[in-house]
């Protein structure tokens, strides 16, 4: 069964924190959430926060492009 992650990515420039809002079972779920989330939540603590959905990995699985962590 997937599971699809929902991150409110913070403002690097304002220094807003990044965040996991939830994980959920379906992607159209997480993607109705990331809408809803932007409209209250776009801007938040001084800055601008975007809600992107992201399928989650497997456990215990460096991504590829992180490949230097990788023994």
């Amino acid at each position: 069964m997937s599971k699809f992650i929902v991150v409110n990515i913070g403002c690097l420039e304002c220094g807003v924190s990044s965040n996991i809002v939830g994980v959920f079972d379906s992607e159209e779920t997480a993607n109705n959430v990331a809408y809803e989330a932007s409209k209250y939540y776009d801007w938040r603590e001084g800055g601008q926060n975007d809600f992107c959905v992201f399928p989650m990995p497997e456990f215990n699985k460096i991504n590829k492009r992180y490949s230097l962590l990788i023994d």
